[in-house]
């Protein structure tokens, strides 16, 4: 180096040395900027702090996706299995009808059924928001309580204790009208899976569905469908059910006055109610909850689930008979004989083998199948 001339070193070398001048000073620029910005969030400590909660919450969005769609398969898996057994059904209305003896005077509106446990959902000022018992507790028979026998439907699957429930809801309890609102999307697939589970559940004939809750339904117009319904006559102690995508206008006074114990008639609709309603509001996340209770369930799984299972579903158990007259008969043998299967609706081409068409909620990851949910035409 002491021959060497530095301008001839400066000349070799001043690619490499303007090289890296550029980088100090893009570095010394950018730590500037960083400086600035810094300042500006209240010093290094909280900038950092805030630069990692925006990388978690961009992450968290990119990931939120596939977390939905694992989800929903989660839940779908979970439905399937559980509303294809008919213990299922059967352990949540004996639930339901135990806690109206032990849970009094408390008013059980809704049922969890666990892998091993049964969680009745209670409503009333001052009395405790629940009642559990283990399924294999449960009595062989469902109890008579108040002479008022169970209703439920599937409403989707409930987080409780750390485990996925399947939500059922008691349908022969409570306001005579039930109003699904909220999200348009979610509220229409919902009154849809209610409809086909009410339509297998029921004596034939006892559910009337009105024009415009199925796209591939022409029902009546709602004040003929109301007609009919309040002309149906109650079928072993259950009253007819309309399905309507509004109410009659105006109302009608048999739903605007205070209900009795026995209804002559529910109503299921979309939308706002009004009169005595009880409210399911839903959300564009495929969620429904009902107002003034814990209870939240999901529900965008529901459609796809009773597609698969919708067969297999057990009726609604009649009230009992005397014990001479139901000698030698069984749960199925209190239902009429030789009635012929009422029509299902379809979304293939006549003579598909789908029993229901398939939808999804807003929150369901596939739209493949379109906006609608389940309407069914089962026998008794």
């Amino acid at each position: 180096m002491r021959n060497t001339d530095p301008f001839v070193w400066f000349r070799d070398n001043s690619d490499t040395i303007f090289r890296w001048l550029g980088i100090a000073g893009a570095a010394l620029l950018l730590f500037l900027l960083l400086r600035v910005w810094a300042m500006r969030w209240g010093g290094w400590r909280s900038a950092w702090a805030r630069l990692r909660r925006e990388v978690a919450v961009t992450a968290h969005a990119f990931a939120q996706p596939a977390r939905a769609w694992l989800r929903h398969r989660r839940a779908l898996r979970l439905l399937v299995r559980r509303l294809g057994a008919q213990a299922t059904w059967r352990d949540a209305e004996r639930a339901l009808a135990a806690a109206r003896l032990a849970a009094a005077p408390a008013r059980p509106y809704a049922a969890l059924v666990g892998a091993g446990t049964v969680t009745v959902l209670l409503a009333g000022r001052g009395e405790p928001e629940h009642w559990r018992v283990d399924r294999a507790d449960l009595p062989s028979v469902t109890p008579e309580a108040a002479h008022v026998r169970p209703i439920v439907v599937a409403a989707g699957v409930a987080d409780h204790a750390d485990e996925q429930h399947c939500a059922f809801l008691d349908l022969a309890v409570g306001p005579p009208v039930l109003s699904v609102t909220g999200d348009d999307r979610a509220a229409g697939a919902l009154l849809q899976s209610l409809a086909a589970q009410l339509d297998v559940r029921l004596p034939s004939s006892l559910v009337v569905v009105a024009e415009g809750v199925h796209r591939h339904h022409a029902g009546e117009p709602v004040r003929a469908a109301y007609r009919a319904a309040r002309e149906t006559p109650s079928r072993l102690g259950i009253a007819p059910v309309l399905v309507a995508a509004e109410l009659p206008d105006p109302l009608p006074p048999e739903l605007a006055a205070p209900p009795g114990d026995t209804p002559a008639l529910r109503v299921l609709v979309r939308g706002p109610g009004r009169g005595y309603v009880r409210t399911l509001l839903t959300d564009r996340h495929g969620r429904v909850a009902v107002p003034g209770t814990p209870l939240l369930v999901r529900c965008d799984a529901l459609g796809r689930a009773l597609a698969r299972v919708l067969s297999d579903i057990p009726p609604v158990l009649p009230p009992a008979p005397a014990a001479e007259a139901a000698a030698g008969l069984g749960d199925a043998d209190l239902f009429e004989e030789g009635e012929e299967p009422a029509e299902v609706f379809r979304t293939g081409p006549p003579g598909s083998a789908v029993p229901v068409v398939a939808g999804e909620t807003a929150a369901s990851p596939s739209r493949s199948a379109g906006p609608g949910s389940v309407v069914g035409r089962g026998a008794s």
